[in-house]
Parts: C-alpha cells; structure tokens; sequence
C-alpha cells in the first residue's frame, strides 16, 4: 500500500512536470507560432538578459548589443556618420546597406564619389601615362608598405617618397572629413550578423581605421619635414581621438582596432620626438593634449557586454546546428590538445544538449574572467587568468575528447555528461583568448604613457639645455607624477645617453632587455622591451 502511495505521488508530480513543460511549450507557440520549443530558459541566471527575443523565442544578443551601442547616439554626434562619408559605402555588403544605414539614421550613399583611395588601389590606378590600371608585383607592393611605414614614423619629403606623396594629396577632401569625425564624441556603426549570430557579426568599418590612421601619421611626418609642426600635431591627436573612438564599440575586434589605432600616432609622436625641438611650452602643451584625451577602453568592458553576449548566443547557435562548425573545427585528444579537423558532434549530439546547463557554464566561467580582470594590479590578474587556464583544461581533461563527447550522445542517461562537455569545449574556444586580450590591453598603454613622458622630457630639455639625470626631476612642473611600469610595478628605465636618452619598460616578459623590443630579435631571441629612445 505504501509503495503504490509513492508511485502514486510520484506520477503525480511527473504529470505535473509534463504539464508544466507542455503548457511552456504552449506559450511559446502562441509567442512564436511554427517555431521549435525554447530549449534554454529565459532568465538571469542563464540568458543573462531576458529581452529582446528573436522569431524563435530565443534572446537576441545582436538587438541587445546595437541597443547598447547606439545608447545616446544620434547621427549629429555620430562619428560613423562623417566618417562613412568620407570612407564611402564599399566596405558594406551591397545586401546589408539600407539596413545599416537605417539603423544610423541617415540615408545611403552613393557608390561613386569623393572618397578615401586606399594605397595598393591609388597606385594601381590608371594615369594619362598608362591608360590602364597596372597590377603592382608583390616587391614593388612590399617597397610601398615599407615606405609607407617609414612615412608614419618619421619626417619625410616629397621628394623622398613621390608615391605616397601623390596618395595623401589625392585623398585631402576625405582626410578633412576624417579630422572632423573624429572631433565626435561618439561613434556607432550598426552590427549586422549572418542570421544574427554575433559570433559572425560583420565589421567592415573597423580596417578602415587602421587604413586612415596610417594616411594621417603619414601625413604629420610630412608636415613635419615641411616644418609645419602645428599641422603634423594634429593630424596626430586626431589618430588618437580616432582610436578612441574606434574601440567604444562592444566587440572585442574593435577594442583591438583602437590601440593599433593608438599606437600608430604614439609612433607618430614619437617621430616628431626624434626629429623636431619644440618650446618648452609647446611640448608641456601637446604632453597636456595627450593627457586630456579620454581614456582608452577597458577590456573588462568588452566582456560584458560583448563576449558574454557572443558565447551565450553561441550556446543557441549549437543547439540550433547554426553556429557555422564553431566545435566541428578542431578535435581534442585527452589532453586537450589538437587531434585532427573533424568532429563526430552531430545533429544528435546537439539534441541530446541542456542548453541550460551549457549557458549556466559559460556565464560561470564569465564570471570568473571577469573577476580577475577586476584584480587591482596586473600580476593578480595574470595569476586569476592562469588559475582559469589551468582549471579549464583540468576540466576538458576531465571530460575526454570528441569520442567521449560522441559516445555521451547515443547512450542512455548521458545528456549531463554531453552538455557539460559542450559547457567546457565553448569555454575552451574562448576563454584563452580573452586571456591574451590582458597583454593586448598593458602595452600599447604603456606606450602612451611612455609617449607623455617623452614630451615632458622635451620640454624640460627646452627649459634647462639637456635631458634630467632621473625622471623624477620632471614631477611636478612637467609631469604631475612618473608613473611606474605597468608589467612589473616598479620605476621605468631611463638612462642619460650623450645628449639624448633611453627610456623603456621590461615588457611582457618582465625582464630587463636593456631597451631591446620585438623590433630588434634576431633568431632565438626574445626581447620585448617599450622604448622611446631621444639621440639630440
């Protein structure tokens, strides 16, 4: 009698369960009709956010991070708007431009106008002396880039470069309308993604930038060797501003494109540094200009939104076979090393998943790389990122490999063991490269710092006739404070050398290269060192 009392309670509550599931199924028809069962719930704990949904019932992390994007925007204070003008519309999918220019605001541009001529195109181009466009040979492209290096990093004529002198003056008008944008205070360019993954979102404004900082470093080292220092520094704040502007949006690929932005016009500054004797005045001033600039982006701020949203949206993508073979692409053996380039995870394999389970995962280990970004000095974030390195690949041990993973899916009882081990290889995918993003974030900050303190330098060397004996001599009339090496948090490295000097911090690797950087290994060598170098 007790026995059937249980099953009888037992029954009842699996009945209820099914009711429960049913009637969710319901409403989610009646939401969405003709569309499959949500199998993630919507919630905080596993969607993160609850709204917007797309068609299927799904949260739509593409519409959640345009409307956190285009918070505030409007297309009077939108760099992408003068920008795009003077960029042109090419860059956009022909498929994709009136819905990107409708979520700006404006209308769409023409195909042909007065836009910005990329180099291996200008030179490309066809003349009054060749009627058509001739194909550069791969070292004649290769002596271009050269020059084109050289151009933006240090003084240059006409005379020395015709090519590239012939490239900046064709693209004035664009180069007017890209010091302006980057007068802005904001900058919005709508994301659009292949059925609105946002693994697969499309940037195809974000190379621009880095095209155009280049253009515009270029063109201050001209004005340069033209003595025209003015004209050259802001052309080179305006880099600054653009990189500024390039990493506000919420990818992790722009928060890349903005320091390289930075670090072309920290090249540039440096260039002037090199060759140009400025007023103690105006270097104080153009130091005051870099330090007023507004911050660079955090990477913390790219986690959240950007890559939570990515990976959880990535979650659906699997379940729904639409995440394009983001797991099919690489096998893992027990170790949790690469094996081979194909993976057994089938339609039945993603059948078998609890998206809850997976999304529940991925925001824990989110939660982590979160919290050890948010460590107060870079040596704990760099032990926090380690101790997840080290945890997730116990962990995808732990699991096995794609056999394990292929096995899991067809026997009984395993859907625990396929979603946890799905959890873990989404992990795997992306949580290492979140970590690099750290190395990425430390040093082109701790050029720009070394940058500043090159024009105090400058124009304490203005005011006495030669550089300090230390750096502590700057505080605090032409610096408020030295700051310390970002890599070890100890004093920079400076050395009086002549009538010039050696500034540098150790770099990544932590040790001292005596000012030696990545630019300067031959075979076997390792140095990594940021310097600024002044041979007055």
């Amino acid at each position: 009698m007790k026995r059937a009392y249980i099953a009888a309670i037992g029954l009842m509550l699996i009945l209820a369960m099914a009711w429960m599931i049913a009637t969710r199924g319901r409403r989610q028809q009646q939401a969405f009709p003709g569309t499959p069962q949500v199998r993630i719930t919507i919630s905080k704990e596993t969607t993160y956010i609850t709204e917007p949904l797309r068609e299927d019932g799904y949260v739509d992390y593409l519409a959640a991070l345009n409307q956190i994007a285009s918070k505030g925007v409007t297309p009077e204070n939108n760099a992408a708007v003068p920008f795009l003008k003077a960029m042109g519309p090419a860059a956009i999918d022909k498929g994709q431009r009136e819905t990107y220019f409708k979520m700006l605001g404006v209308a769409p541009l023409p195909e042909k106008g007065d836009y910005f001529v990329p180099l291996d195109k200008y030179a490309k181009r066809p003349t009054p002396a060749k009627k058509h466009a001739v194909w550069l040979s791969d070292e004649v492209d290769a002596v271009l880039e050269e020059q084109k290096h050289q151009a933006a990093t240090r003084p240059w004529s006409k005379k020395e470069f015709p090519v590239l002198a012939g490239w900046l003056a064709a693209n004035e008008k664009p180069l007017i309308a890209v010091v302006e944008a980057s007068k802005r205070p904001r900058r919005y360019d709508p994301l659009t993604a292949p059925d609105a993954y946002v693994m697969a979102i499309l940037l195809p404004v974000a190379k621009q930038y880095r095209e155009v900082a280049r253009a515009l470093a270029a063109r201050a080292m001209l004005r340069a060797g033209e003595g025209k220092m003015e004209e050259a520094w802001q052309d080179l704040l305006a880099c600054h501003r653009l990189a500024r502007l390039a990493g506000q949006g919420p990818t992790t690929v722009e928060f890349l494109v903005g320091f390289i932005v930075d670090g072309a016009a920290c090249d540039g500054d440096q260039g002037l540094l090199q060759r140009a004797q400025f007023t103690a005045a105006k270097s104080l001033k153009m130091r005051n200009d870099l330090a007023g600039l507004p911050p660079m982006p955090k990477m913390i701020d790219k986690i959240d939104p950007g890559e939570r949203f990515s990976w959880l949206d990535s979650v659906r993508a699997v379940i729904q076979n639409k995440d394009g073979g983001l797991l099919d692409t690489t096998s893992l053996d027990f170790s949790g090393n690469p094996k081979s380039t194909t993976s057994p995870l089938s339609p039945a394999s993603r059948a078998a998943i609890d998206g809850n389970q997976v999304a529940l995962m991925v925001n824990s280990w989110l939660d982590r790389m979160v919290d050890a970004y948010c460590r107060p000095s870079r040596a704990k974030r760099l032990a926090a990122l380690g101790q997840i390195d080290r945890d997730l690949n116990k962990a995808l041990v732990e699991a096995g490999s794609w056999k394990t993973l292929a096995r899991a899916a067809v026997l009984t009882g395993t859907q625990e063991l396929t979603s946890r081990t799905t959890g873990i290889l989404l992990a795997t995918v992306a949580l290492p490269a979140i970590s690099a993003y750290a190395v990425d974030e430390d040093r082109p900050a701790m050029q720009f710092e070394l940058t500043k303190l090159g024009f105090a330098l400058a124009a304490y060397r203005a005011d006495h006739g030669s550089y300090p004996a230390k750096l502590a001599e700057l505080a605090p009339k032409y610096a408020p404070e030295i700051p310390k090496d970002l890599f070890n948090d100890a004093d920079l490295h400076y050395k009086p050398e002549g009538k010039g000097y050696l500034l540098y911090s150790v770099g990544i690797n932590g040790k001292d290269d005596g000012g030696k950087g990545i630019f300067d290994c031959k075979a076997g060598e390792r140095w990594d060192d940021i310097s600024i170098r002044a041979e007055k």
